[in-house]
């Protein structure tokens, strides 16, 4: 295959990959957006802020769009040219579909160094500075309760109402909490008077409430507990309030691979195994999804083409619900945390192979 050829494949598949990337990292930064907007919207941070939040969310958003942009990319650009009778002329000039390997392992190991890049430099860098500035945004959640006559449920799975807000001071009268956090048990709570407070560490908002009454009852509704009290502390995680990831997931994605790799070897724990191997695992999906989709958009008639995307977008979800199987089933010590995450990329390559066999005999 001559250099024009192989360029112009590698930029048939460019164009769609990259409007395809930037597509879904649009859609899952606006879906992450939505989880801060109301905490800062009402604490007025300045637009600088919901970038710099935003873009330090982006390295990992980004580890998951580029797997399925290789595909997509690849899958339309394969469509494309079987449905414009271009492969049909290339095979009339000799040109085989094995000899357009090239270009598709192009694209499919530029994707792979970029996406290995983020899942080994950026994302560690960037979640440890995204960490750091959620928790300096603590006094945004304050404001965000302090509203009055209103029923709040700015707080995932709680409901507030005050009476009268003292906005300077920080407290509230006439106190109504509905606490749903844990699922087994409901709790409410009515008091006269609270305050809200933000902890020294900036990792917790404490709501201190006075004079009240405290109401417990069971998920299955047969048990029921009711308590006065004349103080209550109420402790809000700053880190639950924004949705963000528990302690435990913050400190591995935090973490380098060396780092990942001497506290696997200190702790002996499978978690940290996990997510050394996901973040390797995951850049390789890149290389045998991309592979595995050039064959989908060649190997259905072109009144059919449709049925190569759906295939390759039912490909993509397979695999991540194959990783998330290994993953839990590596949890769970069933499966060593090496086949857990490395069985979807070798069965996609497999599966690759034997379609570009199958497609190269068409």
């Amino acid at each position: 295959m001559g250099w024009i050829l192989y360029r112009y494949l590698v930029m048939e598949q460019l164009t769609p990959a990259a409007l395809c990337f930037f597509g879904l990292l649009m859609i899952l930064v606006t879906g992450r957006l939505m989880q801060f907007l109301q905490y800062l919207t009402a604490a007025s941070v300045s637009p600088a802020v919901v970038v710099t939040v935003m873009g330090l969310a982006l390295p990992k958003l980004a580890l998951y769009a580029l797997p399925m942009a290789a595909l997509i990319g690849t899958v339309l650009a394969f469509v494309r040219l079987n449905a414009d009778n271009e492969l049909t002329a290339m095979r009339s000039a000799g040109i085989g579909f094995r000899q357009m390997a090239p270009a598709v392992l192009t694209l499919a190991l530029a994707f792979t160094a970029l996406s290995f890049y983020t899942s080994t430099r950026l994302m560690p860098t960037a979640n440890r500075q995204l960490k750091t500035t959620l928790k300096s945004l603590g006094r945004a959640v304050i404001p965000a309760l302090l509203r009055e006559g209103r029923f709040i449920d700015t707080v995932p799975h709680m409901v507030f109402f005050f009476d009268h807000v003292d906005a300077q001071e920080q407290t509230v009268r006439g106190v109504l909490i509905h606490d749903a956090r844990d699922p087994r048990t409901r709790v409410t709570i009515t008091a006269r008077r609270a305050a809200i407070r933000e902890r020294a560490d900036g990792k917790e908002v404490l709501i201190q409430v006075h004079d009240g009454m405290l109401s417990r009852m069971g998920s299955d509704l047969t048990t029921s507990q009711t308590i006065t009290f004349q103080t209550y502390d109420l402790v809000l995680s700053i880190d639950a309030l924004f949705g963000a990831d528990s302690e435990a997931v913050w400190k591995k994605g935090e973490m380098t691979m060396d780092e990942l790799h001497r506290a696997l070897v200190q702790t002996r724990d499978r978690r940290y195994a996990l997510e050394w191997h996901k973040r390797l695992a995951l850049p390789f999906a890149c290389l045998v999804l991309g592979l595995a989709a050039a064959p989908f958009g060649v190997l259905f008639p072109q009144g059919r083409r449709m049925g190569g995307i759906i295939l390759g977008i039912a490909l993509f979800l397979a695999y991540y619900i194959l990783l998330s199987a290994g993953n839990a089933l590596g949890e769970q010590r069933l499966l060593p945390p090496a086949a857990g995450i490395w069985l979807p990329n070798a069965l996609t390559g497999s599966l690759a192979l034997f379609l570009w066999v199958k497609a190269h005999r068409r």
